[in-house]
């Protein structure tokens, strides 16, 4: 009676309370929904991995085959064409003689640092297998002993030496980690070098495909926890730093509850991450 007596106000305190009990039966479904999401989701990257692997193995069969035929030679190769002439490695180094630890009188010309010499190697020695590089100090480098020395080296190029000797550079500006893989912006092309005392074959700095794969502390699990409990309000979304969406969802009530079902699937799947596109923690 006394809604009745209010008027235009009972009737949107009733609509309110309406919306209000949609909203909390879809967050009490939430807990459900994100559950078999994550069964779900487990299932399809598991599939996927298979997918991947059998890719892969067809991949290398394709590069084993194409192997057995010469590949076209590139003007980067010119120094290559003759495989019994030594050549320097790495192809680019510049010796920097006039450095504080190559104007050590007392330290033997063969343990200086690659900074301090320059070496030949042989680009027909077997690939992966230990090799010899002669070596020769830089004339105002000064060392004693022999200035003419030979190193050890794995024969193998540069850019397919072990990633661990690898210095990259950081991200580039738009790299998203979270997305598609297959997505542009979750690549980026970084300037890459050798390990300074790294001899090997071809060029020490080159380009190298790096995944986005940095991180600003967003936890997932809050980000779940957030949704679950609180998604009807927008707090998923606010913790993740889409603000926008965030308001959104707090005026219409989780989008009637439809929006807060929705962001538990992609929150719990790992489809919708942190707004400035880095990982979760």
């Amino acid at each position: 009676m006394r809604l009745g007596r209010l008027g235009g106000l009972g009737q949107l305190w009733q609509t309110l309370r309406k919306l209000a009990s949609i909203m909390l039966v879809c967050q009490l479904l939430s807990p459900l929904v994100a559950f078999v999401a994550l069964c779900v989701a487990s299932t399809a990257s598991i599939s996927t991995q298979t997918v991947d692997t059998t890719m892969d193995m067809q991949e290398q069969v394709q590069i084993l085959s194409t192997t057995t035929s010469p590949a076209p030679v590139t003007a980067d190769d010119s120094c290559c064409l003759d495989d019994t002439i030594p050549h320097s490695c790495p192809s680019d180094h510049t010796p920097t003689p006039l450095h504080p630890q190559c104007q050590d009188p007392s330290v033997s010309c063969s343990t200086l640092p690659l900074s301090c010499i320059s070496c030949n190697c042989s680009y027909s020695c077997k690939y992966g297998a230990t090799s010899n590089a002669s070596c020769t100090a830089h004339p105002k480098a000064k060392c004693e002993g022999a200035r003419n020395f030979t190193r050890q080296f794995l024969c193998s190029y540069c850019y397919l030496t072990d990633e661990e000797t690898h210095r990259c550079s950081t991200r580039d500006i738009g790299c998203r980690s979270v997305g598609s893989p297959t997505s542009k912006s979750h690549w980026y092309i970084a300037n890459c070098t050798t390990r300074e005392d790294t001899i090997c074959l071809g060029k020490q700095v080159f380009s190298k495909k790096m995944e986005c794969n940095w991180t600003e502390g967003c936890s997932w699990k809050t980000a779940l926890i957030l949704s679950v409990s609180l998604g009807g309000f927008g707090a998923d979304r606010f913790y993740l730093g889409h603000w926008q969406e965030g308001i959104g969802k707090l005026f219409s009530f989780g989008g009637l509850g439809v929006w807060t079902l929705v962001d538990v699937v992609l929150v719990s799947t790992g489809y919708i991450g942190p707004a400035d596109g880095s990982l979760y923690i």
